[in-house]
């Protein structure tokens, strides 16, 4: 396996040289900002005077608030309502910063190394929804991410960096690498090595007839130049799918005027693309949205240039207190570097004077949504070690009264995103119910195909690893971890500047553009971010590693999300999340309620 992945590194090098990540960091100033997201409309469009929450919510959690009472997902939930269309007519779209909303509820994947990295991200942008890029890891490596992501779109869903192989390989050579490489596609350009011309094609069907006792040249398989169907470079997508349709080819090599290999357009994930590119989460200049997670450091405003640099427009200040010193200065060093280009969220905070703190600034530096959440993960004992943390619609809704408040004296109102405690579509309506525009996802997601990690056959079913970025396996391993919950410790080095001598460069798989190699920063990391004996035994978890079943697709476990928050909002009458947060009427309910409300009385319960 190390084998393996020291031969993924060098390729991965060798085709990052090509392309190297922007790393010109302009001057602190105004005068030449960049692109900000995408903009169809303004939070502040939508909600004017902020969320509005109907009275009979608004009742319930401010008389339980007063009896310092708090709420969460089980304990709470809501009364129907008639209605006049179908679950499927009810558009879901949310907003999470001030300037960006999503098409699948506001949903974003957790910074976690074992949720969030680029094949996440990716799917996630495609499926209507964003990730955060976590930040266990060199911000070369994070700025290398974000920039792979944004070119999957920008070239128009073409592999812009195709595999290939030269004429004179043998037969033997092409099985190695791909058995190395562990590659699941099978064509594969014949390219003269020295220009980079486009000489034939090696697929399935060529491959096929080579029998078992030969070992020929591919000059010898491979099907000619005159026999493919090619196409001009700056072949759009929709174009390339006519070609593609109208001479009934599975691979279409772009070239140019000269005969060089450009890139390859591939029949199935361009007919993916094409029939569902309506649910892709984009940026104003049609690149896929992706957001990456920073510290609060000084020297993480230098990995919000690079990164910003590259691309990424939403910046998460990633850390367990979200209401301190440190994170107010963050926004204002982000501000005055890189002013209003990029979004910030802020976070995490669980109650009203946090809220208020991050909001009130005398500098005018505001972060752009808010991230409500202090232990209610199911990986995340900050409650059991700190004793500190608000149940989470309590949570949501004190955040809520506050952004409310602000924005009244003000006119400045930014949405929230629920960060923990999700274990369904309904829990998720419980949010958007109590306050919240958006959700943070982590366990939910830690088991699709997507994430990172390999999947684990244990007791006959299949799953996949999870750890909180507090557990003590994330901490001793990188600094991104140590700096979130404050456990930094003398001589080691900042995820933000530790550079690995041999980076991890995300790479194109040569047959399907949703398929990735993904960096590993253990592999890349510098010794400097490992800890002695003695400075591991000081640290102090906020969280735990173990195992989550195996869920399949990400594609398939978003679409069940929000067919269940669509079906939610139906059962208000809401055909719209604005219209449902002003009419949702929350109740209170006791464990018989809870019982009652999930499957009883039955054996072998199956989905």
């Amino acid at each position: 396996l190390v084998q393996s992945e020291n031969l993924r590194f060098k390729k991965m090098q060798q085709q990052a040289d090509a392309s190297p990540i922007n790393n010109t960091v302009s001057s602190p100033t105004h005068t030449a900002p960049v692109a900000g997201p995408s903009i169809r409309a303004c939070f502040a469009d939508v909600y004017p005077k902020g969320v509005h929450l109907s009275p009979e919510t608004e009742s319930l959690l401010q008389h339980k608030f007063k009896k310092r009472k708090a709420l969460t997902f089980d304990e709470v939930t809501l009364e129907d309502k008639p209605s006049h269309f179908h679950p499927n007519d009810v558009n879901v779209r949310s907003f999470i910063t001030r300037k960006v909303s999503l098409k699948s509820c506001g949903i974003l994947s957790a910074a976690m190394d074992t949720v969030t990295e680029q094949d996440m991200a990716l799917a996630m942008a495609k499926n209507g929804g964003i990730g955060v890029l976590h930040r266990n890891l060199d911000a070369e490596t994070q700025a290398l991410m974000v920039k792979w992501i944004r070119k999957k779109i920008n070239s128009d869903g073409m592999i812009d960096t195709p595999i290939t192989f030269g004429p004179d390989d043998y037969y033997s050579h092409m099985q190695k690498e791909v058995a190395t490489n562990r590659w699941t596609f099978t064509s594969f350009p014949v390219v003269d090595q020295s220009t980079g011309k486009l000489l034939g094609l090696v697929t399935r069907d060529e491959r096929d007839f080579v029998s078992a006792d030969d070992n020929p040249q591919l000059k010898e398989v491979m099907k000619k130049l005159n026999q493919i169907i090619t196409a001009p470079e700056n072949t759009t997508s929709s174009e390339a799918y006519k070609i593609m349709k109208e001479n009934r080819v599975k691979k279409l090599p772009v070239v140019s005027t000269e005969g060089v290999l450009k890139g390859m357009y591939v029949w199935g994930d361009l007919k993916r693309d094409v029939n569902n590119r309506e649910k892709f989460s984009l940026d104003e200049q049609g690149h896929f949205l992706v957001a990456a997670a920073i510290g609060l450091g000084k020297e993480d405003v230098a990995r919000a240039e690079l990164l910003a640099h590259n691309g990424c427009r939403i910046l998460v200040l990633d850390s367990s207190h979200g209401a301190c010193k440190p994170a107010k200065d963050q926004i204002r060093a982000i501000r005055a570097s890189l002013g209003d280009s990029v979004e910030i969220i802020a976070g995490n905070i669980a109650s009203y004077a946090s809220a208020m703190y991050l909001l009130e600034d005398e500098e005018g530096a505001r972060p752009d949504a808010l991230k409500v959440g202090i232990g209610p993960g199911s990986i995340c004992t900050t409650r059991s070690v700190t004793g500190h943390g608000i149940p989470q619609v309590t949570a949501i809704n004190q955040v809520w009264r506050a952004v409310q408040d602000f924005g009244s004296r003000t006119g400045y109102y930014v949405p929230i995103i629920a960060d923990g405690g999700v274990r369904s579509s309904g829990d998720i309506v419980k949010c958007l119910a109590s306050g919240a525009s958006a959700v943070m996802l982590g366990s939910m997601l830690a088991g699709t195909e997507e994430s990172p990690g390999l999947v684990i056959n244990k007791n006959g079913k299949s799953y996949k690893t999870i750890r909180g970025m507090g557990s003590r396996a994330a901490m001793e391993s990188r600094s991104g971890s140590r700096g979130r919950y404050y456990r930094e410790v003398p001589g080691s080095t900042s995820s933000s500047t530790a550079t690995s001598s041999t980076p991890s460069t995300p790479t194109t798989a040569a047959a399907t553009p949703t398929t990735a190699v993904i960096p590993t920063p253990t592999t890349a990391k510098s010794s400097s971010e490992l800890l002695t004996t003695g400075q591991a035994q000081k640290m102090v978890p906020e969280g735990v590693e173990g195992l989550v079943e195996f869920k399949g697709s990400l594609s398939r476990v978003l679409n069940v999300l929000v067919g269940g928050i669509q079906a939610g909002l139906a059962h208000t009458g809401a055909k719209d999340i604005a219209t449902f947060q002003a009419n949702a009427a929350l109740w209170t309910q006791g464990h018989a309620g809870v019982a009652e409300g999930n499957p009883h009385d039955i054996a072998d319960v199956r989905n």
